[in-house]
């Protein structure tokens, strides 16, 4: 009885409990070595796709950032349960780096967007971009990457145009920071290494983690472009305009399993869900 639980709970909650045959190759697209970043923590390794779409400004100065070796080493200082876990030089060393100008949102565009299905609470519309949680304002000719959990966005002051070097990797879905701080990537695999970071007492300084502690060092980070081809990772992301995407929403809108004897209401939030990637030879 116990293994038949376990495998109805497995089979309840699986992130990829649709037909295997639905995710060959022609659903996924490669990840452009240039937008993919491996972290090295202490703890394991965590990998990064960056949007140059959405933000490339902030892709631009991250990645030579990295290339430069500038992070290795640091750590991540300032880790909030439940929130953000914020990373890079932690000090008056910030201010030799150049500002960014925001790009919290962009003009709509007119291919490439699959929505979720269902209404949100955030936005009038949401749905997926290359693999991206998406939000829409149609009246206002806008759209932005969503702060859910995995997302990478640039820390600032409370000047919008005041980022540079402070990035942070969001823990828990923080939406109410959508289109006031820049999404500029999202995390494809490694995240429980992110979710084990040490954390700080939000109570003091803001989270900021106090000596004599430290925060968890971050070992390297390497642009795969940067990588000898021969040696670099490569993944794929799930096309969220394939057919296979569609198979996936639905294996998380419809919980028909027999485990469920109360089915729960047939939405999505859309942070609730990550476009499946994986690492392929």
């Amino acid at each position: 009885m116990k293994y038949a639980l376990t495998a109805a709970l497995l089979a309840a909650t699986s992130t990829i409990a649709f037909a295997q045959e639905e995710v060959d190759a022609p659903s996924y697209r490669p990840v452009p070595a240039e937008n993919l970043v491996i972290m090295t923590l202490e703890s394991g390794e965590v990998v990064f796709e960056l949007n140059d779409d959405f933000a490339p400004g902030h892709v631009e100065q991250f990645s030579g950032l990295v290339s430069d070796g500038t992070y290795d080493g640091e750590a991540f200082y300032r880790v909030i349960d439940g929130f953000v876990a914020q990373g890079g030089l932690a000090d008056d060393r910030v201010e030799a780096y150049p500002t960014l100008t925001n790009e919290n949102d962009r003009a709509m565009s007119e291919e490439g967007f699959t929505p979720l299905g269902n209404a949100d609470l955030f936005a009038p519309e949401v749905g997926h971009m290359g693999g991206f949680p998406v939000g829409r304002n149609a009246e206002a000719d806008l759209e932005w990457l969503l702060h859910c959990p995995g997302a990478l966005a640039m820390a600032r002051g409370n000047d919008p145009d005041s980022g540079s070097t402070e990035f942070y990797v969001v823990l828990d879905a923080q939406r109410y920071l959508d289109r006031n701080l820049t999404v500029f990537g999202r995390v494809l695999s490694g995240m429980e290494h992110i979710q084990a970071l040490h954390r700080g007492d939000p109570a003091i300084a803001g989270g900021v983690i106090q000596e004599p502690e430290v925060g968890d060092t971050i070992v390297s980070v390497q642009m795969a472009s940067d990588i000898p081809e021969e040696e670099r990772p490569n993944w794929e992301v799930m096309i969220t305009g394939s057919e296979a995407f569609e198979a996936f929403k639905t294996s998380k809108r419809v919980r028909n399993e027999e485990f469920f004897y109360r089915h729960p209401p047939e939405i999505l939030d859309i942070c609730s869900h990550a476009v499946p990637a994986r690492e392929v030879e």
